[in-house]
C-alpha cells in the first residue's frame, strides 16, 4: 500500500492546438483550477518544419500569428469559466517543446486532448499526448 500523503496541485499545464479536444481541455482545466485555487497556464507550440522545407519570413510570421491567435480563443475559454490564465507561446518540435516547458514550469499536471489538429500524422507516428505522458515527469490528463 502506498504512503498516505496529500496531493497538492497548484500548477496546471494545458497544450493547447486549436482543436474542439484542446478546447474541451482548456474547459476542464479551468474548472480544475477554479475548484483547486491552481494556476493555469495554456502552451501552444508553432511546430517548426522540416530542415528540408524551409520557412520564408512571412509563412512564419504567419504561424506564429495564427499560435497567438490559438491562445487568445484558450484565454477566453478560460476566462469564460473565471480563470485567469497565463499564455506561453513556443516554437520548435511540439513534444521536445512541451516536454521542455513541463521540466522548467514544473506543473503538477499536464491537461491536453487526446487528438490534435494533426490527426493523420499522429495515426502514423503516434499522438503527442501519448508521448509526452510516456516521457512527462508529472501525471497527465488526456482528455477525450
Amino acid at each position: 500500500m502506498a504512503p498516505d500523503h496529500a496531493v497538492t496541485v497548484s500548477k496546471l499545464l494545458v497544450a493547447v492546438d486549436g482543436s474542439w479536444q484542446s478546447t474541451t481541455a482548456v474547459k476542464l482545466a479551468s474548472e480544475m483550477a477554479k475548484g483547486l485555487g491552481a494556476e493555469l497556464t495554456l502552451l501552444h507550440i508553432v511546430p517548426s518544419t522540416e530542415p528540408r522545407a524551409p520557412v520564408t519570413e512571412a509563412e512564419g510570421a504567419r504561424k506564429e500569428k495564427g499560435g497567438l491567435s490559438i491562445l487568445r480563443a484558450a484565454e477566453e475559454v478560460a476566462k469564460a469559466a473565471g480563470v485567469e490564465a497565463r499564455t506561453e507561446l513556443r516554437k520548435g518540435h511540439v513534444v521536445d517543446e512541451i516536454l521542455q516547458f513541463v521540466n522548467r514550469f514544473k506543473p503538477d499536471v499536464i491537461i491536453m486532448g487526446s487528438r490534435g489538429m494533426s490527426e493523420v500524422k499522429g495515426l502514423l507516428l503516434g499522438s503527442v499526448s501519448q508521448t509526452v505522458s510516456q516521457y512527462s515527469p508529472c501525471s497527465v490528463l488526456i482528455v477525450r
